[in-house]
């Protein structure tokens, strides 16, 4: 299932020229607490927007910086789940937005931010989604967008942190023109995030105990975060603070009660009140009072739950903490990406070395059977390189043996002198395995075991290529199956390849087909279309026959947008682009 599109605007900015590092500090608090999170939701946008306070002090550089540090800690996030973004790619989409304040109309200039807002909110409403944009300081840059595209208001779901506050006119301009009035989603919280730092008696921050605890010490990302607790507000006094109050709206978003369509429901990110269509405020009732502070309590009475839940990411930038599955990403420019062996089952392996007096030599088997030829390493392990090494074959139902054997370790005495293999990843027809991963530091062989599910990627979906070619787009398509199982057909640069496929996997079960599209593209841009063909409706929830695309990957790389929703029939249009360069990834680790 695709994940919530994100858009983050945040006034993060210099304190009075004394806090010169990190800009706003409490906003680097929560853009550390978004960027741990990225399995949760697509961060799609980032921008520097402005504040009434210090108006003009809000930069991009700000949020560079932190995405900097960001960058010490993606690999040991990504080996914890899917969804982390690489600092580059995250600079890629930071914008700057307004620095001034909005006058009277309510309307800033346009801004490069404002303009990524609507060039989103337009990809996700071709994609068939909305796409959350949360605001941390002004929304100057929202109202822009809005009044240079009001159409968008179908497919932005607005969470503002105290915006009525931080950007008055702006807000106005909103809440005038779009407030109650059915287009717009919109949270206009102006209180209930203070459930996310005061105290019971006041508004007051929590200490910074809880970061010196549980931040401290714990990757880069961990001290960034901790020394954005000390002189919080840059007087050069003792005030330390853990305070990320407009991480209420990153809470929203991860809560693990999944209540997002739903603003007045349980959720660490608080309950609100509706106030008009598709418009909710605070809880102001006395029972959902804290700190003298609207609805903050809904937010306070799971504190120590989503608190509990960060410090264990923070964990995971200790070297102590383990990772469920190994998942190393290929570095630019490095490794090869071969296919050995034919059929529609596919053990994926990443392979490294570290090369001396030549490269490391090794072959592949599977229940014993050689595929391929003796095969050379080309990645280097240190750089952290990958060959994708695709074996292809027809295994039946049942659990199976891949071996892979060293044959030509040296030592020169010395450390960099010495041939290794590594065996960075494993996967078969698309799912990792849990124990995929071996160091060969001599002439020997590793062991690994997998188990078909009998033709069906494990969890349910259908394993398909078509094609061929040595280049790789990969869909993964899941249905909502009613009265009969939706079809579709898959062209490149409007050249059909295959025929009509039929979709197999389950949508609300989470499963998806791995169908693998085979070609030889020239370098430069290109499109692949999926076109459902036989829509079906029985006129109510539940009686709706729907098309998935959830993901899409070329040559092991994600397409910036590779998802839609295609609810009645007609196509989807991707864009992907080959640089002529080997691809440094395969298909089934998309």
């Amino acid at each position: 299932m695709a994940l919530p599109r994100l858009f983050i605007s945040t006034d993060m900015q210099m304190i009075t020229g004394i806090n010169n590092i990190d800009g706003d500090k409490d906003d680097v608090q929560s853009l550390v607490h978004a960027l741990m999170y990225q399995d949760k939701f697509d961060i799609v946008g980032i921008a520097s927007s402005v504040s009434r306070w210090q108006p003009g002090k809000n930069d991009a550089s700000f949020i560079h910086h932190v995405i900097d540090k960001y960058g010490a800690n993606q690999d040991e996030l990504a080996r914890h789940g899917s969804g982390f973004k690489t600092a580059a790619e995250l600079h890629g989409i930071t914008y700057q937005g307004t620095k001034t304040v909005a006058g009277a109309s309510g309307i800033v200039a346009q801004t490069d931010a404002s303009r990524a807002i609507v060039r989103e909110a337009r990809e996700a409403a071709a994609a068939g989604t909305d796409l959350y944009v949360t605001t941390w300081g002004g929304v100057g840059d929202v109202a822009r967008a809005l009044y240079d595209a009001p159409d968008i208001a179908d497919n932005i779901r607005l969470l503002s942190v105290a915006g009525q506050v931080q950007e008055p006119n702006a807000h106005k301009y909103l809440k005038t023109n779009f407030a109650g009035k059915g287009d717009l989603w919109w949270i206009d919280e102006a209180s209930t995030h203070f459930g996310v730092y005061a105290l019971p008696d006041n508004r007051y921050p929590t200490g910074n105990s809880w970061a010196a605890n549980n931040a401290k010490g714990h990757g880069a990302l961990g001290d960034l975060f901790y020394q954005n607790t000390i002189d919080i507000r840059g007087t050069s006094g003792d005030l330390n603070l853990t305070k990320m109050g407009d991480s209420a709206t990153i809470l929203y978003l991860i809560d693990t009660a999944s209540n997002n369509d739903d603003p007045t429901a349980e959720s660490w990110g608080g309950e609100y009140r509706k106030a008009g269509n598709q418009y909710w405020v605070d809880r102001t009732d006395q029972g959902f009072n804290f700190a003298e502070s609207g609805g903050a309590r809904t937010v306070y009475e799971d504190r120590a739950a989503w608190q509990g839940d960060f410090a264990k990411r923070f964990d995971w930038l200790t070297s102590s903490s383990p990772a469920p599955v190994p998942t190393p990403g290929p570095a630019p420019g490095g490794g090869v990406v071969k296919t050995a062996g034919s059929g529609s089952d596919a053990v994926v392996l990443k392979i490294s070395q570290d090369a001396w007096n030549g490269s490391a030599q090794y072959t592949v088997k599977v229940d014993g059977k050689q595929i391929g030829g003796v095969m050379t390493a080309s990645a280097s392990h240190a750089a952290g390189q990958d060959d994708v090494i695709t074996i292809k074959g027809n295994w039946s139902a049942g659990n199976h043996k891949v071996t892979v054997t060293f044959l030509n370790d040296a030592w020169g005495g010395s450390a960099g002198a010495d041939r290794n293999l590594h065996v960075d990843g494993v996967s078969y027809n698309g799912k990792a395995l849990a124990e995929g991963t071996a160091f060969l530091n001599k002439n020997g062989a590793a062991d690994f075991t997998f188990t078909d599910a009998g033709g069906a990627v494990p969890g349910g979906g259908a394993v398909k290529t078509v094609g061929s070619g040595s280049d790789a787009l990969v869909l993964k398509i899941s249905q909502d199956a009613w009265n009969g199982s939706a079809q579709y057909t898959i062209k490149v640069d409007g050249k059909q390849i295959g025929g009509t496929l039929t979709a197999s996997a389950s949508h609300a079960s989470g499963q998806d087909d791995v169908i693998t599209v085979r070609g030889d593209w020239n370098a430069g841009s290109h499109k692949v279309t999926v076109t459902f063909l036989n829509d079906a409706y029985g006129g109510m929830a539940g009686a709706d026959r729907n098309l998935h695309v959830d993901g899409i990957s070329y040559n092991g790389t994600d397409l910036a947008r590779d998802t839609a929703l295609l609810n009645r029939n007609g196509a989807a249009d991707f864009a992907f682009t080959d640089t002529g360069n080997v691809a440094m990834a395969d298909q089934l680790f998309a």
